[in-house]
């Protein structure tokens, strides 16, 4: 029995030696031909994932920039556009104001034009009673007289009257 212990002590050992020297072997073959390439596969994701990284960043930046500088443009578009429609109420107002002024000069103007024709209206129309009265206070002073009335008479005549009229 113990024959067959150390027989198989030999064999377990010689199993072991035997795994060894293939994994040796296997690994000495590795490395001669797969670790070069494994490490330059590796190597290459590496700086793949790196560049990457470093490309994110880069387009997180450009990103926050670009935001940064649309935040910047949209308050000076909406204060340009406040300063627009500030400008264009206040030009409103001053437009309503001179089309009032202009409209209250327009009335102003035409009732002093409405005055002055009717003020030269009645000054002709006193002129034509003034020459109608004198005609017929001539034709009644001769009648009543009998006696035809020279011009200068009659003149003094007229404007008497006129100037009891006036008053």
């Amino acid at each position: 029995m113990t024959a067959n212990l150390v027989l198989g002590e030999i064999t377990a050992l010689g199993d072991t030696i035997v795994t060894l020297l293939s994994f040796l072997i296997l690994m000495a073959l590795i490395k001669k031909f797969a670790w070069k390439p494994l490490m330059k596969i590796l190597t290459d994701r590496e700086e793949m994932i790196h560049t990457n990284i470093d490309k994110a960043a880069t387009a997180r930046e450009n990103a926050e920039k670009k935001h940064a500088e649309v935040d910047a443009q949209l308050i000076e578009v909406r204060t340009t556009a406040s300063d627009i429609l500030n400008r264009a109420q206040a030009e409103g107002n001053e437009i309503q104001k001179s089309i009032i002024k202009e409209a209250k000069e327009d009335a102003l103007r035409i009732k002093l034009v409405t005055q002055k024709e009717l003020e030269l209206e009645r000054k002709q129309a006193l002129e034509g009673l003034r020459a109608e009265i004198g005609v017929i206070s001539l034709e009644i002073a001769e009648k009543i007289l009998g006696k035809e009335i020279n011009h200068a008479d009659q003149q003094t005549l007229i404007e008497a009257f006129i100037e009891g009229l006036d008053d």
